[in-house]
């Protein structure tokens, strides 16, 4: 059968445009390299599958990606019998907590209240409401809901697989966007009439500010930063969770951090009725 593997295809089976992109590019991979063993997605075989899976690489997003490609192929095929088990997934990388330190943090964060521009607000988006580098690139002066006094209470925030959720907005970031705050568009407007800033600005303007502070912060950091430090001042995970927009708290867990002194202070509210006793 001859598939054309294109954005199109993918986009057409309802998958949101960056996932159709990423699919698109691996499926032209894998067909260039079954072809190298004349075959194809339509009718390759388990051993085929395996090969080229080896060939692509070993780690889990490569593996993960290479397998879930695949069945999005086999199931616009029709194909039901794909041997997807040939693709060996090897276990989940247990996730790293990237946050800043509280000192690190400060000094990120003074070094964006200073600046007083776009890349300073950005920047404090990022630390005060998590959010990820398109959704700053995304946001628009509409979607900041203020109270009766002018002052930004919440942020409607546009997120991965067109998701929009509520989030609220910190007093700190409140002012940030208020001394910056324009009439009506985007928060941060691009080059050309009607457009906003691509996310690849919002990287560079966070590395900008990460310089005057002598640091190196790529974006993601700041969300990690965000969200381990709100959970350590609140050890309410869940809340955490819904601010970070995540469907399972295992991935939110992964954004923080478990301190020495947190470690200690959990076991010792162990009690099995002789605690008293230390106490006295």
């Amino acid at each position: 059968m001859n598939t054309s593997w294109d954005l199109d295809t993918f986009l057409g089976a309802g998958l949101s445009p960056r996932t159709a992109y990423l699919y698109a590019r691996m499926a032209c991979r894998l067909e260039q390299l079954l072809a190298e063993r004349d075959t194809d997605i339509a009718s390759c075989r388990a051993a085929d599958v395996a090969a080229v899976a080896a060939q692509l690489g070993t780690s889990y997003s490569i593996r993960n990606r290479v397998r879930s490609t695949l069945v999005k192929c086999w199931e616009i095929l029709d194909r039901y019998d794909g041997p997807v088990r040939a693709v060996r997934i090897p276990p989940k990388p247990r996730a790293r907590c990237r946050a800043l330190e509280p000192d690190q943090a400060t000094l990120l964060e003074q070094a964006a209240w200073a600046r007083d521009d776009d890349p300073g607000l950005a920047t404090l988006i990022g630390l005060y409401a998590g959010l990820r580098r398109v959704e700053i690139s995304r946001l628009r002066w509409e979607d900041i809901e203020c109270d009766a006094t002018g002052t930004p209470r919440w942020m409607r925030v546009h997120g991965k697989a067109d998701l929009v959720a509520d989030v609220p907005v910190h007093p700190v970031l409140a002012r940030a966007l208020a001394r910056r705050r324009r009439p009506a568009g985007w928060v941060f407007p691009g080059k050309h009439h009607g457009t906003s800033v691509k996310p690849a600005t919002i990287w560079a303007w966070v590395r900008l500010v990460a310089a005057d502070a002598g640091l190196e912060v790529p974006t993601h950091v700041l969300r990690h930063t965000m969200l381990a430090e709100a959970n350590d001042r609140s050890g309410d995970l869940r809340t955490v969770q819904e601010i970070a927009r995540h469907s399972r708290p295992e991935t939110t867990a992964g954004y923080t951090r478990t301190t020495t002194r947190r470690m200690t202070a959990v076991v010792a509210m162990v009690d099995y009725g002789r605690n008293h006793e230390l106490a006295g």
